[in-house]
């Protein structure tokens, strides 16, 4: 088994969101995603983007 079962990116994957459709809903980047994922995005827009994604109901 995959250590990042469990991870965001995965999981998200899993319930039908792929990265061009989070881009796409979220007003962002695909690179400011994937960095959101490693956790290398700035905490204010991680926030944001977070914010927008707890509101669409995504499982995170």
């Amino acid at each position: 088994m995959s250590r990042q079962l469990d991870d965001l990116e995965p999981t998200l994957a899993r319930h039908g969101y792929r990265l061009k459709d989070m881009t796409e809903q979220f007003d962002a980047r695909a690179a400011e995603i994937r960095a959101m994922f490693c956790k290398q995005l700035e905490p204010k827009r991680t926030a944001e983007i977070r914010e927008r994604m707890l509101a669409a109901g995504l499982p995170i």
